[in-house]
């Protein structure tokens, strides 16, 4: 028996020399790790009103000398008489309602005495919300001008100031 202990002796000496030998095992692959969705919310946004006017530089109006009667003027005491119109572009994520001033010292001369400024056809309003751009049109009469306080040629003789509100939601009966 004395053998037989030395034989399973004898083993697992050289089982612990075979292991030894070969040193600690090493991973042979690279462990991938997946993300794993934990949690949902949303992302919200305070949104103003906003409102543009698409190259506002840009726009003019141009008076033209028109006969008095085209304007609903009398010839002979409102003479003489001139009228221009501008298309505005206009875009808003709300219902709008435009409004416009003519400011008379705003120019290089004080000519202008008397004027109506209007929104062609009474509409002054856009719809918003669409992304798209909305067309109003302005138009400027005057009658009654003293062109003796300018030179020949194309003279500033005011600005125009646009503004914007947005519809009244809140009605009192």
């Amino acid at each position: 028996m004395k053998n037989s202990y030395r034989v399973v002796l004898i083993g697992l000496v050289v089982l612990g020399v075979v292991y030894a030998s070969k040193g600690p095992e090493k991973m042979t692959k690279d462990i991938k790790y997946d993300p794993v969705e934990i949690c949902m919310f949303p992302v919200l946004m305070e949104v103003g009103h906003f409102v543009q006017l698409e190259k506002c530089g840009d726009y003019k109006i141009k008076l033209e000398q028109v006969p008095c009667g085209d304007i609903g003027r009398n010839a002979t005491t409102d003479f003489p008489c001139y009228e221009g119109c501008v298309t505005i572009k206009v875009r808003a994520n709300f219902p709008a309602i435009l409004s416009a001033s003519l400011n008379k010292s705003g120019g290089d001369v004080d000519m202008l005495k008397e004027m109506n400024l209007y929104w062609e056809n009474g509409v002054n309003t856009i719809q918003g919300g669409t992304g798209g751009w909305e067309e109003l049109r302005l138009c400027l009469e005057v009658w009654d001008v003293d062109l003796y306080m300018s030179t020949v040629g194309t003279v500033k003789v005011g600005e125009i100031t646009i503004k914007v509100k947005p519809e009244d939601t809140q009605r009192g009966d």
